[in-house]
């Protein structure tokens, strides 16, 4: 492809971009005045939860309140029975783990309740690609990440990143700053093992990030909001398939990519490559190609 196509390529896909608006309205992680800190806005009408206590979490499996010391650590060890699938959206509601219905006991148990709960007032440690970055050519990239859950909540422990044409350009274990107490494996597909010897920390991959995003790359992904603000990455192009593909019933419900990949790319949930985040940066981007000519996404209030 010759570089005015590529132009052209870009420009296409630049159409489905998020507004600023939009950033904000999806609570995108937004530049902050002090350095090296974002800000959330809507966060109350997002999915994000937010924490209800300096040392009180919620779980996000199971629900329940618990404490924590000032490390991270339960106060109280318990296990943790919990569904591990989503609930459907459908007349009569059942777990997609074990197809049991609402209310049904739950099929599987963990070792440690953990959460997704952020800190509003205490987002921290991000750069910002459009200040922090010298890269100033134009790109379209696509980005997925897998989480474990650590002492401090949800973080980053895998990332994928692919170009226009799904080469890999980009991907790495990542050993988070806390301490792991569960690798999500049902979900994530990684496991203790592939960590062992991993030494790789969000800082080495903010270093990389750096040398292949500018103030012109367009970052794509799925619910791409909930990636970039465990990264600590503030973007502002952003391509997010979960609004280019609005859900019929409108927000806040929102189609997986597991459904999109299915729907519109044909592919199953399995996956060739030796991480899950893989395999879904390329369909992201397929999607995004795939809607490019189709002109601006319109969603529902």
């Amino acid at each position: 492809m010759t570089q005015e196509m590529d132009k052209v390529l870009y420009d296409s896909v630049k159409q489905l971009e998020l507004s600023e608006a939009e950033l904000r309205r999806f609570c995108y992680p937004r530049p902050h005045s002090q350095s090296k800190k974002c800000q959330l806005f809507n966060i109350n009408k997002s999915y994000n939860n937010v924490m209800p206590g300096p040392l009180t979490r919620t779980c996000k499996r199971c629900g329940k309140v618990y404490h924590i010391d000032k490390h991270g650590h339960h106060i109280i060890q318990e296990t943790c029975a919990h569904h591990w699938g989503k609930l459907s959206r459908t007349l009569s509601p059942y777990y997609y783990c074990c197809k049991r219905p609402r209310y049904s006991e739950p099929c599987t148990t963990a070792e440690h309740h953990v959460t997704e709960e952020i800190d509003p007032d205490n987002l921290t440690g991000y750069i910002h690609t459009g200040r922090d970055s010298s890269v100033n050519t134009i790109g379209i990239y696509a980005l997925d990440c897998e989480m474990v859950y650590t002492t401090d909540g949800m973080d980053v422990a895998a990332i994928s990143v692919v170009d226009w044409k799904r080469r890999l350009v980009y991907e790495t274990l990542v050993k988070p700053d806390a301490p792991i107490v569960d690798y999500n494996t049902k979900l994530s597909g990684l496991t203790e093992q592939q960590f062992r010897k991993v030494t790789t920390q969000l800082h080495d991959v903010h270093k990389k990030l750096l040398t292949l995003f500018g103030s012109h790359s367009i970052l794509v992904g799925h619910g791409l909001d909930h990636d970039l603000m465990r990264l600590k990455v503030i973007h502002d192009h952003v391509v997010d398939t979960s609004i280019l593909y609005p859900h019929p019933k409108g927000l806040p419900i929102r189609n997986s990519l597991s459904f999109l990949k299915e729907r519109h790319l044909g592919l199953g949930k399995t996956s060739n490559f030796a991480y899950k985040c893989r395999g879904d940066a390329e369909a992201t981007m397929m999607l995004v190609l795939a809607k490019r000519n189709k002109g601006r996404r319109q969603y529902n209030c």
